[in-house]
């Protein structure tokens, strides 16, 4: 039986199953871009102090809202923002920093479960995750405005004489984001969602 015919079986057999795994995978993405987000969120509080971390969200479609934290269903974007006018550059590196090494951690604990004695399709779910952490780190890390890897290659310009004023950072910040979107949606166009 290929995997596509076991898949239209399974839904014939529980029609449910479907809708959980669609909510189940959304909430796994939705906690490694929360782990991500609150990376940076710890390195601001530790590093500048409670007073500097103004808010954490992860993913849109705000569906909690609690405090500074916001949480949304659909893991699409995230950020922790904070009084970056007491950062240093030092410290501004080490914030930036801390979201890709929160999400390689993530990418740790998800491949340990796929380990654990469990059901095939939880531990290719927790492979697959692990993957997707991993990934998200490595991605993140690319030097494109506004991912962190751009965050910590701006907090070098300075010392190149270079100063971007808020409207250039705000349009570099835009054009970057249309970038990685036109980027991603060609990839998915290419090579689809999964390949099993």
């Amino acid at each position: 039986m290929t995997q596509q015919s076991a898949f239209i079986h399974a839904l014939h057999t529980d029609p449910w199953a479907f809708p959980f795994a669609v909510l189940f995978v959304l909430l796994l993405f939705d906690l490694s871009m929360l782990v991500h987000e609150l990376g940076h969120a710890w390195a601001i509080r530790k590093l500048l102090g409670d007073d500097a971390l103004l808010e954490v969200k992860a993913g849109i479609g705000v569906f909690y809202r609690r405090g500074r934290l916001s949480l949304g269903i659909l893991p699409i974007w995230g950020y922790a923002r904070f009084t970056e006018s007491m950062a240093s550059p030092m410290q501004w590196r080490i914030i930036f920093l801390a979201g890709p090494v929160a999400s390689v951690f993530m990418g740790g604990v998800f491949s340990t479960l796929a380990m654990l004695p469990i059901p095939s399709n939880w531990a290719q779910a927790f492979v697959i995750m692990g993957i997707a952490n991993y990934a998200l780190a490595a991605v993140n890390l690319i030097p494109i405005p506004p991912l962190d890897g751009w965050k910590i290659v701006e907090s070098y310009l300075p010392a190149f004489g270079i100063h971007l004023k808020p409207a250039q950072r705000a349009l570099l910040y835009r054009w970057g984001m249309v970038f990685i979107i036109v980027v991603s949606g060609l990839f998915l166009l290419e090579n689809g969602f999964y390949h099993g």
